[in-house]
């Protein structure tokens, strides 16, 4: 598809825009530091106009201001790094602190004079510089780079160390997909900045582009620095995020060439095989050989010292993973009659090949003592063989999917006197394109567990024929920004800035490129149900024209949909203030706003077709037994179940843009004994963020079928967000950091598709809670409606105790530990599904949420100096288990209902030992990694099918239901004992 390029007006106008500001920056505020403090001079009163210097040790930028009438000074916008800190002339002797990504650091600095130095004058620090940035009221934890560097990991993933933020779980599936879970909220909700450029996904799941179902990783790791997990009450700088905020600063050249070359490699015979993989083996399935390589490279010096500096970095993957096939529930049919011999014979293994590419570069540039300019860009390439189910899919039942990004950064910096500009012109697109390997209709074979032949109390035995998905998923965007910070106010930190994003959405394709039948096999017969008006005939094709079988739940049909296309601009703006007040040494408060607006998250030209609007108004028909009355419409029907179907028609001007995204943030920090030993914190806080794009190619796609399902978005959109509250203690304790949180979070307006079917009195007859099945208009389908209607809440207490690492004490220890009370309004127990279909059905409430573990606690520790030089580092990770959802259909008239259970704790230990070799004045490394030391089997998906009530003579499970292998597990939480070997050379 030819891409549409942004008119040559619009990108001339925004360049003129910004040179018009005399800016044309390394880093936005989200990810620069802060530094501030008190200079005083021994034996006098403070003084204002004292010149304060910060020199970054590594690349020789340089940052100044001047003392404030009362003796403090602030330095905004600086490079987390190495600094030299000087105060007065430049001949005075410095002090030297760390600064850490996103830090508000406090420091005070003492100036006197030095003895033999002929009245020289040098800089001490008052206080701890290892304890700078605890005066502030964000929850938050930075994962440095020696974290990142030596934590035991099976991917070259830069987030899979986030869970050490007690609240957020890094989550890797079986299949390899990964994504970040904070709490109990929408995976959607999360973003991640790098540099201060916000990853946001506007179209996909995940939150971040790139990783809705993805192997991938988001970005290249050997090019990340350092981060930090923001699980609430971040500032009003930060935009389009409601749970976890991540913030990354990337590396940058220095004064000195340093690189590093490396490659990591495991595969099957590096690893020990799960209990499935054990089973299959026994009935005869090999598993074929796989691997994993990693390999990248990275280089940063300077083109001229102290002036341009050059930094980049490739990370490669390939991986060949390998999977055994084997029909599952095959003891529910009998072993030699029908189809099951030929289904036992499609058993047998596949491999799935994914490719990566990532590429990042940067040069930054010293332009003068106050002017700072930088120039990024990241480039992502991925290709991936998917299975439609890793366990249950026969070779050919899968997709081909390409999933690219490109980015471009240009940012400038400017300090002029008390004021710090920084500006930012930023281009991205993202392309996410799966396509079927096979035209074949998409066949799932299933078994009943229960006497009562029905799809509804079925279990997939295997799939086969081709995947359904063809579909390309774009989006491109231009972003305009600009953040201004002013110090010259005493006690006063200002910030403000306004964005403004152009964002392109085309959406094309069908996720039904085929039919997908599900289809029972007969339990004594063995054959698939067909007759001459069924699902398939004898030789497995689809025939019928229904979408349901003539035996009713017996086999079904969700017919191939014809590719549709949604392309639609929607224009971002956004604004904020924060004033960080040092109202006392002891106290700060930290206030903040912002605004978010968009013109068209839903495609609001959308006009829903005439046929569907014809149909909700027509005469309703009996259904279920129940007879209208004379002259009802079903859209009247509707309205007496509390659906008024006019405020979900759309006629291209109806759908409004939502205007109430007002976020005010506030938070307070009060420093007890005024030595930062402990510090109160706490806050509140309104985050906004928003919802995908995909859902309107969901509506206009479904309503493309003739006489097929009709889906209507409300008129009046929502924007999802969340209220966060959090209260506080940071108590040093020696060289140890340590933090006890109070923390709730309550989240509305999330997205969800509902069945808006109801039966002519407006309700749902004798259908059970979970199970609305009343029919659609008349003629059609289901009525599915989508509305902002989604809520979760998450109530933590957080516990975190750090013994930083240093290369004088030669180790580094942290410790998080999480208690959450999480619940949902979804009646699927997740507020990752945007189905929820019993949406409007009495009784609902809150559910408990299957999304987090109760309890959790992650731990992790690097030691230097072992015997031989040897480096060892671990972490070691213990959860109680996510609850488990059960479906209960034992009642009167087999009414199903849903029972909670619990699921076996989960429990890993991960090691990993490094040796150092000096080849001169480079390095080379030998590392062994080994994660689930223990090779802890730890289950992450089971049979929760209770059953039906037995039939008379049958036996019954515990819960008196006729499934007898109810809890069963059948899925991996997390990978067997596995070996990772890592080879690098280092200069």
């Amino acid at each position: 598809m030819k891409r549409r390029p942004y008119p040559a007006t619009l990108t001339a106008v925004a360049t003129a825009a910004l040179l018009a500001l005399g800016n044309l920056a390394a880093h936005a505020q989200v990810s620069t530091s802060t530094l501030k403090g008190q200079v005083g001079a021994t034996g006098t009163a403070a003084r204002a106009g004292v010149p304060v210097t910060a020199v970054n040790r590594d690349n020789g930028n340089t940052y100044r201001t001047e003392t404030r009438t009362d003796g403090s000074y602030v330095l905004a916008g600086l490079a987390p790094g190495r600094y030299l800190v000087r105060v007065g002339a430049e001949g005075t002797e410095g002090g030297q602190v760390e600064l850490q990504v996103g830090e508000t650091a406090s420091l005070d600095l003492a100036l006197a004079a030095a003895a033999g130095t002929g009245g020289a004058e040098r800089v001490t620090i008052v206080g701890s510089a290892q304890r700078q940035g605890v005066k502030e009221s964000q929850v938050g934890t930075t994962i440095s780079r020696k974290l990142i560097e030596a934590t035991p990991q099976s991917t070259r993933n830069f987030l899979a160390a986030a869970d050490m933020a007690p609240g957020v779980r890094f989550v890797e599936e079986a299949s390899g997909n990964t994504r970040i879970q904070s709490g109990a909220q929408n995976i959607d909700n999360v973003n991640v900045f790098i540099d201060g450029v916000s990853q946001k996904n506007n179209i996909l799941r995940g939150g971040i582009s790139g990783q809705d179902s993805s192997r991938g990783n988001p970005f290249p790791q050997s090019a990340i620095a350092e981060y930090k997990v923001l699980t609430q009450n971040y500032k009003a700088e930060f935009d389009q995020v409601s749970g976890a905020a991540i913030t990354a600063i990337t590396k940058s050249g220095g004064n000195e060439t340093h690189g590093e070359i490396y490659a990591d490699r495991t595969g099957t015979n590096w690893r020990a095989k799960s209990p499935f993989e054990k089973e299959r083996r026994a009935q005869g399935v090999k598993l074929p050989p796989s691997s994993k390589n990693e390999f990248g490279a990275s280089v940063g010096g300077a083109i001229k010292e102290d002036v341009l500096h050059y930094f980049v970095a490739y990370d490669g993957k390939r991986i060949n993973d390998s999977r055994q096939v084997t029909p599952r529930r095959l003891d529910l049919l009998p072993a030699d009659a029908g189809i099951v011999p030929s289904l036992r014979e499609a058993q047998g293994s596949a491999v799935d090949r994914f490719t990566e590419h990532l590429f990042f570069g940067k040069l930054d540039a010293q332009l003068s003592d106050n002017r700072r300019l930088s120039l990024s860009t990241k480039i992502r390439r991925e290709n991936d063989t998917v299975p439609e189910d890793r366990d249950l899919s026969a070779p050919g039942n899968s997709k081909d999917r390409v999933n690219d990004e490109t980015r471009v950064d240009l940012v400038h910096e400017w300090n002029l006197g008390a004021w710090l500009s920084e500006t930012r012109v930023g281009y991205e697109n993202t392309v996410y394109n799966p396509r079927s390997s096979s035209h074949r209709p998409f066949i799932k074979y299933t078994a009943s567990t229960s006497a009562l032949q029905s799809l509804d109390s079925s279990q997939d035995v295997l799939f086969v024929g081709g995947s359904s998905d063809a579909q390309h998923r774009e989006q491109t965007g231009l972003t305009l920004a600009q953040d201004l910070t002013y110090t010259g106010v005493a006690g006063h930190v200002f910030k403000m800035g306004a964005r403004f994003k152009d964002m392109r959405y085309s959406l094309s394709g069908t996720s039904r490129s085929v039919d997908i039948v599900r289809t029972l096999i007969d339990s004594t017969t063995g054959e698939p149900y067909f007759d001459g008006s069924n699902c398939l005939d004898r030789n497995g094709a689809v025939t019928g024209d229904n979408d349901t079988s003539a035996l009713g739940k017996m086999c079904h049909i969700d017919r191939a949909l014809a590719g549709a296309s949604a392309r639609f601009n929607n224009q971002q703006f956004g604004l904020y203030f924060q004033d960080d007040w040092s109202v006392t040494k002891k106290l700060e408060l930290n206030l903040g706003v912002r605004y978010d607006y968009e013109t068209n998250m839903l495609n609001n030209r959308y006009v829903t077709p005439a046929d569907r609007v014809a149909a909700l108004y027509s005469l309703d028909t009996t259904r279920s037994d129940i007879t209208p009355e004379p002259g009802q419409t079903y859209a009247e029907s509707l309205a007496k179940g509390g659906i008024h179907i006019a405020d979900y028609i759309a006629d291209g001007k109806s759908r409004r843009k939502f205007k109430g995204a007002f976020a005010p943030r506030l938070g307070s920090s009060y420093d007890v004994f005024g030595d930062k030993a402990t510090v109160i914190f706490g806050g509140w806080g309104r985050s906004y963020d928003r919802t995908m794009a995909n859902n309107a190619l969901d509506e206009k796609q479904k309503n493309a079928v003739a006489n097929g399902e009709t889906w209507l978005i409300r008129n009046k959109g929502r924007m999802p967000y969340a209220d966060q509250w959090s209260l506080g203690l940071r108590q040093a304790l020696g060289a140890w950091n340590t933090e006890a949180i109070l923390s709730s979070v309550r989240a509305k307006n999330q997205f969800m598709w509902f069945r808006g079917n109801r039966d002519p009195n407006g309700g749902y007859g004798s259908a059970s809670t979970i199970d609305p099945l009343w029919g659609g208009a008349p003629g059609y389908g289901n009525l599915v409606l989508g509305d902002f209607v989604g809520e979760n809440k998450t109530n933590s207490l957080f516990l975190k105790a750090e013994r930083p690492y240093t290369r004088d004490a030669g180790w580094g220890f942290a410790l998080a530990y999480t208690y959450t009370d999480a619940s949902t309004t979804n009646k699927e127990w997740s507020s990752n599904l945007l189905y929820d279909w019993t949406y409007g059905r009495s009784g609902r409430g809150w559910n408990p949420s299957t999304d987090v573990d109760k309890h959790r606690i992650v731990a992790a520790g690097v030691w230097d100096g072992l015997p031989w030089g040897l480096q060892f580092s671990a972490k070691a990770s213990w959860a109680s288990g996510l609850p488990r959802k059960l479906t209960d259909c034992t009642g009167v008239d087999a009414k199903c209902v849903y029972r909670e259970a619990d699921s076996p704790s989960f429990r890993q230990v991960d090691v990993s030992l490094l040796k150092n070799f000096k080849l001169g004045s480079n390095t080379a490394v030998l590392r062994a990694d080994v994660l689930n030391l223990f090779n802890t089997a730890n289950y992450g998906g089971f049979d929760d099918w209770i059953g039906r009530a037995p039939a008379a003579g049958n036996p019954a499970n515990r819960y008196g239901g006729d499934n007898l292998n109810v809890g069963k597990p059948n899925g991996m939480r997390g990978p067997m004992r596995t070996v990772k070997v890592t080879l690098a050379y280092r200069f």
